[in-house]
């Protein structure tokens, strides 16, 4: 209770700070902006305000796909069908959004007269660790934006200032994780951030942006691609880290989403712990009603057994039934898409139950590819607010995929890249081996704007279907300048409907959707 009452206090400090009328008394027995930055725990006790907006409350996570061709909701998502209009205020651009920036930069203009002890170099790491992850949503969201260093006043010349190029504001960005990439602990069983938290975070924006300004021909990608190649080496390196696996090739995948304590995992870099009856969430019965669902075209990306795509494996069995589109496939499908042989329901006196699929129930999920990852069917984690299922942050899977690209965007993935990241991955689900060759043409490979090579088509196949509800399809769309591919009207589309014999129409009336290069960036708001 006494570090609550005092992160209110620290929190009354940043919001008052920059008023001239608050009255200037500062009882000594009182915490003040005076008084209070004197120790690294004061600084650690400061940077634990920024630990919730890791990870996004359900509702925002859960559907950030929903953006994509992977998922669809229950109505239609006004953005990607160009639905939407300018906001008059707010949208990412308002005081509120920019007050996690704000707070960064209070505290970092505090510690300038601090003896630089290595603890307080620490928790200036997190700090600055913070700050570049504020900054890589707002450089996704918007592009160009101001880069600032101070926390400003109502009448900061700041204010007024024309945006930094996204090119300066994503170097700052890195400059600051290399600070805290120097000054973090290699470990802390007290689930902080470290320097492999930091190394991680390093990797996705030197990716984001190294492909964003490849595919938007923005020039200077080489070497993004290279520091994301480093970073996760570096990772890969320590030794520290390796996928979670018990040699069940049929429910490794899904047990990793459904763990009561991840401490000790390999595959975690950083994770959100629950604790039972005092820090719960509710996403797990939210993942019971999502109102949002897998599309048809996302379920058709799935390999067969044997490695190939649908259109050319003859294990193939096609869709007239809804279980027969699971029959030999990817093992990581039927650890995604609930099928009606999985138990949907344990209850406390040992019963259980099973759901028919597919089942089109609007609020659960209209498209009928329910979505399992992340589902408990133990009645007591699907309590209202009482779930204590840790929830990842960053895991050592994406790290091989962010690896993996970054080589072949370069040109330099050989069988060894690939035997290092994509096929570990395989082998905890006991798919066949990527090679370099490929070894084959999918006719439905994805129609990029930017045309790939075979080996990239496979690599970005295999980073939907690992990182599927993951909350990645989007952005990843944008880098590749990928945005027309929800053209296709099967990313709005469901499963066969016994009843009709047909695929499952979303929105009846809308039969084509059409991108415009505009939704590759937001709009800043009118005022």
């Amino acid at each position: 209770m006494k570090n609550i009452l005092i992160l209110i206090s620290i929190l009354l400090i940043t919001a008052t700070a920059c008023n001239d009328d608050f009255i200037d008394l500062k009882p000594e027995d009182k915490i003040s902006d005076d008084n209070y930055w004197t120790s690294a725990s004061d600084i650690e006790l400061y940077a634990n305000q920024f630990y919730p907006q890791l990870f996004p409350n359900s509702n925002t996570f859960f559907r950030n796909d929903d953006y994509s061709d992977n998922q669809a909701y229950k109505n239609r998502t006004a953005y990607i069908w160009d639905e939407s209009v300018v906001p008059t205020t707010g949208g990412g651009w308002g005081k509120s959004d920019w007050l996690q920036i704000r707070r960064v930069n209070y505290a970092l203009a505090r510690l300038t007269d601090l003896t630089k002890t290595d603890e307080v170099k620490r928790y200036e790491g997190e700090i600055r660790f913070f700050k570049s992850f504020f900054y890589f949503q707002k450089v996704k969201r918007f592009g160009d934006v101001p880069w600032l260093e101070k926390d400003l006043n109502i009448d900061s010349d700041e204010l007024f200032a024309s945006r930094d190029s996204r090119v300066d504001v994503v170097a700052n960005i890195l400059k600051d994780l290399d600070f805290a990439i120097e000054n973090l602990p290699e470990t802390d069983g007290a689930g902080r951030i470290t320097k492999y938290a930091a190394l991680t975070l390093k990797t996705e924006v030197c990716l984001y942006e190294g492909t964003f300004r490849k595919y938007h021909n923005l020039g200077s990608y080489e070497e993004l691609l290279r520091k994301a190649a480093s970073s996760a080496e570096e990772i890969m390196n320590s030794g520290l880290f390796s996928l979670y696996s018990t040699g069940n090739p049929e429910q490794d995948y899904f047990d990793l989403f459904v763990q009561y304590d991840l401490t000790g995992n390999p595959e975690a870099i950083l994770f959100k712990h629950f604790i039972k009856d005092k820090f719960m969430h509710n996403n797990t019965r939210y993942m019971g009603e999502p109102a949002t669902g897998f599309t048809k075209d996302f379920v058709e990306s799935y390999l067969c057994k044997d490695g190939l795509p649908i259109s050319l494996s003859p294990l193939y069995q096609g869709d007239a039934e809804y279980e027969d589109e699971f029959i030999d496939r990817d093992p990581r499908m039927k650890q995604s898409i609930h099928t009606s042989e999985r138990q949907y329901g344990i209850y406390a006196d040992g019963s259980f139950e099973y759901k028919i699929c597919p089942q089109f129930e609007v609020n659960r999920c209209p498209t009928g590819y329910e979505i399992i990852k992340y589902y408990s069917p133990l009645e007591a984690d699907r309590q209202q607010n009482q779930s204590v299922i840790d929830q990842h942050i960053f895991r050592y899977g994406k790290v091989l995929l962010d690896y993996a690209e970054a080589k072949a965007e370069l040109g330099e993935c050989t069988q060894d890249v690939l035997d290092q990241s994509v096929n570990l991955l395989r082998d905890r689900v006991g798919m066949p081996h990527l090679t370099v060759d490929v070894g084959f043409t999918d006719p439905n490979w994805p129609d990029w704007e930017v045309a790939v090579n075979p080996l990239i088509n496979e690599i970005r196949r295999e980073r939907r279907i690992e990182l599927s509800a993951e909350s990645y399809r989007w952005d990843d769309l944008v880098r590749w300048k990928a945005g027309k591919l929800i053209e296709n009207p099967k990313t709005f589309v469901g499963a066969r409907d016994p009843e009709t014999d047909d695929y499952r129409v979303l929105y009846p009336g809308f039969t084509e959707r059409n991108w415009d290069d505009k939704l590759y960036l937001y709009p800043i708001p009118i005022q």
